[in-house]
């Protein structure tokens, strides 16, 4: 079996809603996943443009869940002990994509990891979590969506 993710909101290589994005409501999508590798104990999760901008840094997201809810209040602290970051737009939690490229895509990775992540940093961006994960990655899996003005 492999480790993945999927979301209600889009498939893998669909468009992601109007409603998901900064000139829509700006609601952060629903996620599952199932087949995470054994010994998984919490999950993270980072989303990609393809022009390289952070939309969602997400992490301590308890593996017994199996689902990221959507519409997640932008706060750092969340139930359940899941914390969000800062994103490149300088927001907390999720800012959906405002870019006016038709050929725009995100991609979402959803990080298996062996223990939950204490994080000293007041700021926790991408890069902040990517290093307090080394070593602790136990599986990957990506979910991709395109972000089309037209859609919206």
């Amino acid at each position: 079996m492999e480790f993945k993710i999927c979301s209600s909101a889009f498939t893998n290589g669909g468009y992601l809603p109007g409603w998901y994005t900064s000139s829509g409501l700006n609601a952060s999508p629903p996620f599952g996943w199932a087949e995470e590798p054994e010994g998984t104990e919490s999950l993270a999760l980072i989303c990609f443009s393809s022009r390289g901008k952070v939309l969602w840094v997400l992490w301590n997201i308890p593996n017994e869940k199996k689902t990221i809810y959507g519409r997640l209040p932008a706060e750092e602290l969340l139930p359940g002990g899941m914390r969000q970051g800062i994103n490149d737009l300088l927001g907390t939690g999720w800012t959906g994509p405002a870019e006016k490229l038709p050929d725009l895509s995100l991609t979402f990775t959803l990080y298996a990891l062996d223990q939950s992540l204490d994080i000293s940093d007041e700021d926790v961006t991408a890069s902040v979590l990517e290093s307090a994960m080394e070593e602790h990655i136990l599986g990957e899996a990506t979910v991709t969506c395109m972000y089309s003005r037209e859609c919206i």
